[in-house]
């Protein structure tokens, strides 16, 4: 709670104020009757702030540090207490007894802070901090003010130097490869406390030069007078303050700050002569100070800026060129040699600053001769290992020239010895190893293998070593973001640009920009490739675009022609080629300007039939199967939905469909099946807009405190807990869900699993869901579903009515009928939410093609306007709409609003052809320009301060501001960012503060009176950080709890063994026995097989270190070295740590598409080919139970038995490997319940 103090007297400084409130303050709540019994100290925090204009005590300014002010000035002050009843308790005390300093007659006044009538809300993470930490007495404070203050005052630099920290004659020293010397007068480094930086800056005749590095980027510090040498986990950003605009500059500028001479501009670097050595040596800085008192102020601080310890460490400086040109030279001739498997890990030991280019060279001359397979598993292994113990070039590494090539020597043997995993098929199906390189401002980073799903142009070439995937990122490895403060537009044209246009050097080849997909563009990534042959035909980035199609209707249109090029790189799964006779037209149903069946087509019951087979979705016994495709078929993109009436093999496609042409191209690609119901889910933005309609804060409020309670109970027994998985669509690659089920009937008491994974499973799993609560509001409903859209082709439905089955795989199908709403996300307009009528049941002789479908919402063709359009600007191809059916949450039909309108921008053309580069400058305008979240932020904040909602004005402009940015990527037209409406009040909110601290100076919450602040507060923030329900275990354990959480997180998470007292296995042999009650049968079930065992035990080797890839890869912690999500978030399919939400949606997006595809693997592998096909139908399909093979027929299920008891064998074996391996190792546990999980699933069939 914050309290407002004002009247205070003028006697003191600003300091002498507030250390004389901090005393009077603590007299009030750290003594009876405001402290009760039993109750420690609590901690509060004061600040005092000049009284600048007499509207201050109704605007606070922005905060800053204490300085010795005059002792005349107005003061006025603000308390934050950690909680809202101990603030209350202080009111109440000093009204009874008021607070006086100074000895001053007139008592301080306090109030509740208040802003434009509205309660101010302390930062969350303020809050949190004072809560953690205990109350320090005055003297303390007055220690660390007097620190403090000395942050301010700048340190006078003379130096700075680029290098690395190596060996020179035996002794330690630091090999300087780039100097800046500065000019004495204006270098300087200060420190930023609010944003925790530490800044150099230097000015030159017409502009100042500044190097930023977050302190928690710092891992070393040296320091050995005059200097200190810094060692950063990533390197710094670098930017420029100019005076006069430069003639590059071409975007709007952004507004001045007061204390520089002109916009801040990213850019990549200084000019310096040696320009190929800057990216290897940038994250190891020595600075030089002017003087002896510049050092020691420096090493003095302590408290108040949270630095690394301070090592004093003599080294040598010398100049040994490491990274001289003909070094690098002579690398990139030596990888002409290699394959680009082994020359992509060969080059990341430079690029990732792992190896210098000497030694580099001296691997080189080791690998040469060594079959490639084996160097390049040797090379990821060397590099796994050599990166965790000394995390880049260290001292002890290179004193010695042979250890490294000794570790090297070691990977080799035991790559050799993998050789017997050589049987996975990664490649040819629908997953392939990803190499990725980020290009951030400074370097290049290499990542991979890691597998991934295939798209059609992969599939096409198969040799998938010759492509890329290319991220533009920042330093953090996030998206790079334009901003208000600073500019990024020559960044993006004098770093990136010439990456796209010119090409890349990597693995002793050029690769060359080729394309991207709509969903990479989002996070910022392309495709590039290098010219290969297939067969006697050179094979590059042209003619592969070239081969895709006929694009002369968009050839002018740079966004429209890369939006066709990005349908070929869609993740897809191959289906099967269709003859060119199974392709055929029809029309489009128009009317009024309005596409009713805009990209839907239909397909023949033979064919669904046949992709069914092709997919392994429910092969051999019956199950539910999709009866609509997403689909990429040559230039058609869009939806197929099942046709009964069509005769043989056909698909029939529509003009809205047909994007270029490709007749050659008859391959159908599947992008998406729906085989089950999606979980419907409330949001921020459709909950606003639900309450601008009439529905009354008390049915969120319900809803919430349902799902609340449904969280608390979960942990009781495995059953519940993966409802609430299954609900929350958690472990659904890993098939968690369905193995709690399982597990829950092995166990028959369904008692609590004893085991630390899984219980740390269900702590993710419960924190998880309460932050989508309280920070997302994403509260899953009842009798409503998320479904692909499709068209009524029987023309049977009138308007504003709509077809719905759905079917899950353990149930019978559910027709919906009566009234529902139906919206689509985003929803910011007020007429984005329709009520319709469901019709219910249909009678198939009326209906024969409607009646067919399942798990899907069809939409009538009838009426003046298609209704999907009226839902945010809809269509049917591939788009999902969310259909509500809780009474409660129907608007009534009085309220619905007019749907949106809006007029398309006129799209952006040339006066000629389009090259490549028009696509590249697209997609760099793209990152510079890419509003959508800005907008839907704006447009929430708006909302919840005007008394109309998103009935507001400026709320109806945001969203159509919203529909145009998110149609830039086909338009080409961005959105102006000086268009976007101002909120009435610049503080924000409560609900919108971020769950990661991204507290800003002058950012401030109010308490807001809506139902998004009402459901927001609902949930504490300290429960999120860890829950346990208090009603079943004390503090101490909690306590306890949470320290063996955190050490296991800390040690690479190591857990008890997976089954200690073998209560599992015991249960699971006895399951076999009883459903196998033939010896025979049994006893080939549970025998034991060496080499069997040998094969599993090496897959789960290979399977943890594939896992730890992807979950380094999607860490998202960007300032500790060698950091990695912990083995169970990546096995449930969650990310814990707070951060950027932009950062976070990436992040996980990659871990479940990369873990899904591992999972599937690992399933397939540990069934084996022979019972693959069992597998596909039980495991897989996570979700599919008994009910769902029932109606197979017996002649098969009996013919199934022997592959039945193939896979039980295999899957028990992977068991027993699992549970006798060390607990220690990383994939352990997720290997073990996996096999489990396939175990379980097998026995509990019919």
């Amino acid at each position: 709670m914050e309290v407002y103090a004002r009247d205070l007297p003028t006697a003191g400084t600003q300091l002498e104020t507030k250390l004389a409130l901090i005393t009077a303050v603590s007299q009030v709540i750290h003594r009876p009757p405001v402290l009760k019994s039993n109750e420690i100290r609590s901690n509060f925090q004061v600040d005092v702030r000049p009284l600048t204009h007499p509207q201050a005590h109704s605007h606070l300014q922005p905060s800053f540090h204490p300085t010795h002010t005059n002792r005349s000035q107005r003061l006025i002050a603000t308390l934050t207490f950690p909680t809202s009843e101990l603030g209350h308790r202080f009111l109440s005390a000093v009204v009874r007894n008021p607070v006086k300093i100074f000895n001053n007659l007139s008592p301080i006044q306090f109030e509740p802070s208040l802003r434009n009538g509205r309660r101010i809300i302390p930062h969350p993470q303020l809050i949190k901090s004072l809560k953690d930490s205990r109350f320090k007495e005055t003297t303390e404070v007055i220690q660390e003010l007097k620190e403090l203050e000395l942050t301010q005052k700048p340190i006078p630099i003379s130096l700075i130097d680029f290098g690395r920290t190596c060996q020179h004659l035996n002794k330690p020293a630091f090999s300087s490869e780039y100097t800046l010397c500065l000019p004495s007068e204006s270098s300087q480094l200060t420190f930023d406390i609010d944003q925790k930086f530490i800044l150099l800056t230097w000015t030159t005749q017409e502009r100042s030069k500044k190097i930023v590095i977050q302190l928690q980027t710092l891992r070393k510090i040296e320091a050995c007078s005059p200097w200190v040498i810094l060692e950063l986990a990533r390197p710094p950003q670098f930017e420029e303050l100019v005076n006069k605009i430069p003639s590059y500059f071409t975007g709007p500028l952004p507004p001045q700050d007061k204390h520089d001479a002109g916009p801040r501009i990213r850019v990549h670097g200084y000019p310096h002569t040696k320009a190929d050595v800057f990216p290897f040596v940038n994250n190891q800085i020595r600075i030089q100070f002017a003087s002896e008192t510049a050092f020691q102020n420096f090493c003095s601080l302590k408290v108040a800026v949270p630095l690394p310890k301070i090592i004093a460490f003599s080294r040598t400086i010398v100049e040994k060129d490491h990274y001289d040109p003909e070094r690098i030279k002579a690398i990139h001739e030596n990888l002409v040699c290699f394959t680009i498997p082994v020359a992509f890990q060969i080059e990341s030991l430079l690029h990732n600053s792992i190896l210098l280019p000497y030694q580099i060279l001296r691997v080189c001359q080791a690998l040469m001769g060594i079959d490639e397979c084996v160097a390049e598993r040797a090379l990821v292994q060397f590099i796994e290992k050599y990166s965790e113990n000394n995390q880049g070039t260290k001292n002890g590494l290179q004193a010695s020239k042979p250890v490294y090539l000794q570790v090297l020597q070691e990977a080799l043997k035991v790559s050799a010895q993998e050789a017997n995993l050589n049987h996975l098929k990664i490649e040819g199906g629908d997953s392939f190893p990803c190499r990725t390189v980020t290009i951030t401002p400074t370097r290049l980073h290499l990542q991979g293998p890691q597998i991934e799903q295939s798209n059609s142009i992969l599939r096409l070439y198969q040799q998938t070593e010759n492509f890329l995937r290319v991220s533009l990122a920042d330093e953090t490895g996030h998206r790079l973001r334009a901003s208000r403060e600073v500019e990024i537009h020559h960044l993006l044209r004098n770093r990136y640009r010439p990456f796209l246009t010119k090409g890349m050097i990597l693995c002793g080849r050029k690769f060359e920009f080729l394309g991207y997909s709509n969903s990479a563009l989002k996070d910022h990534q392309a495709w590039f490739v290098c010219p290969f042959y297939k067969g006697d035909q050179l094979v590059t980035a042209a003619s592969i675009r070239a081969k895709l199609g006929d694009f002369s209707k968009v050839i002018r249109i740079p966004a429209r022609y890369m939006a066709r090029i990005a349908q070929a790189f869609t993740s897809t799964r191959r289906s099967l080629t269709l003859r060119p006779s199974e392709v055929t037209r029809m029309d489009d149903v128009e009317r009024n300007g309005s596409c009713f069946t805009d990209g839907v087509g239909t397909i023949s019951k033979d064919l669904v039939d046949e992709v069914h087979r092709v997919l392994n979705v429910g092969n051999i016994r019956k199950s539910i199967s999709s009866t609509c495709y997403q689909i990429r078929l040559g230039g058609f993109k869009g939806m197929l939905s099942l046709d009964p009436t069509l005769k043989g093999k056909v698909v029939r496609m529509r003009p809205s469909m047909d994007k270029f042409d490709a007749p050659d191209s008859l391959t159908l690609d599947i992008a998406g099946t729906f085989t089950k119901p999606l979980v419907a889910y409330l949001n921020r933005p459709l909950i606003k807009l639900l309450e601008d309609l009439g529905i009354p804060s008390e049915v969120f409020l319900r809803l919430q405190d349902k799902i609340i309670r449904k969280v608390e109970n979960s942990r009781s027994s495995p059953k519940l807990a993966g409802n609430l998985m299954q609900q929350y669509s958690m472990g659904s690659g890993s098939g968690m869900p369905s193995m709690l089920h399982k597990l829950s009937e092995l166990l028959v008491d369904d008692r609590a699993v004893e085991s630390d994974f899984i219980e740390e499973c269900y702590d993710l799993m419960t924190v998880q869901c309460l932050r989508d609560l309280k920070y997302r509001g994403r509260i899953p409903l009842d009798k409503s579903y998320t479904l692909v859209g499709v068209a009524d082709e029987d023309n049977f439905l009138p308007p504003d009515s709509i077809y719905v089955c759905v079917q899950n795989p353990n149930a019978a199908p559910v027709y919906l009928e009566g009234s529902f709403a139906v919206t689509r996300s985003p929803s910011l307009h007020p007429g984005d939410v329709r009520v319709v009528n469901a019709v219910g049941k249909l009678d198939p002789k009326r209906a024969p093609r409607l009646s067919s479908l399942v798990n899907c919402v069809a939409f009538p063709i009838q009426g003046e306007r298609s209704l999907p359009s009226c839902l945010g600007g809809g269509d049917l191809d591939g788009d999902l709409f969310t259909v509500i059916g809780l009474p409660q949450l129907v608007p009534k039909r009085s309220k619905i609003q007019r749907p949106a309108s809006y007029s398309p921008p006129e799209m952006r053309k040339l006066d000629r052809d389009c090259t490549i580069a028009d696509g590249a400058d697209f997609f760099l305008d793209y990152i510079s320009s890419d509003l959508v979240g800005m907008i839907a932020t704006r447009h929430l904040h708006i909302a919840d301060q005007c008394p109309e909602g998103t009935l507001n004005e400026s709320c109806i402009k945001l969203a159509e501001l919203h529909s145009d940015a998110v149609d830039y990527p086909k338009t080409g037209v961005p959105v102006n960012i000086r268009s976007l409406p101002n909120p009435p009040v610049r503080m924000k909110p409560d609900f919108m503060c971020h769950e990661h601290d991204s507290s800003k100076e002058g950012e401030d919450y109010y308490e807001s009176p809506n139902v998004l602040g009402k459901l927001f507060r609902e949930i504490p923030a300290d429960k999120i950080d860890i829950f346990i329900p208090a009603s079943k275990i004390d503090d101490d354990i909690a306590e306890l709890h949470r320290i063996r959480r955190t050490e296991r997180k800390k040690f690479g998470g190591v857990y008890e063994p997976l089954d200690s007292n073998d209560r599992l296995s015991k249960l699971i042999v006895r399951r076999i026995k009883l459903k196998y009650p033939s010896s025979e049968e049994h006893r080939s079930i549970l025998r034991f097989d060496d080499r069997l065992r040998e094969e599993l035990r090496s897959l789960m080797g290979w399977f943890g270190a594939e896992l730890m890839k992807i979950c380094k890869l999607n860490s998202v912690s960007t300032g500790q070295a060698g950091h990695h999500l912990a083995e169970s978030e990546a096995f449930l399919g969650v990310i814990i740590m707070p951060c950027d939400r932009f950062q976070k949606r990436t992040a996980l997006s990659r871990l479940l598409e990369q873990t899904s595809e591992l999972f599937g693997l690992l399933k397939s592998e540990i069934i084996g080919s022979s019972a693959r096909k069992t597998d596909e139908e039980s495991a897989e399909i996570d979700e599919l139970d008994d009910n769902d093979y029932r109606s197979g027929d017996s002649s098969e299920r009996t013919a199934d038995r022997n592959d039945r008891i193939f896979a039980l064998h295999r899957a028990f074996v992977a068991w027993t490997v699992a549970t006798h391996s060390q607990s220690n190792l990383f994939g352990t546990h997720s290997f073990g319940f996996i096999s489990l999980g396939i175990l379980l699933n097998q026995l509990f069939l019919d």
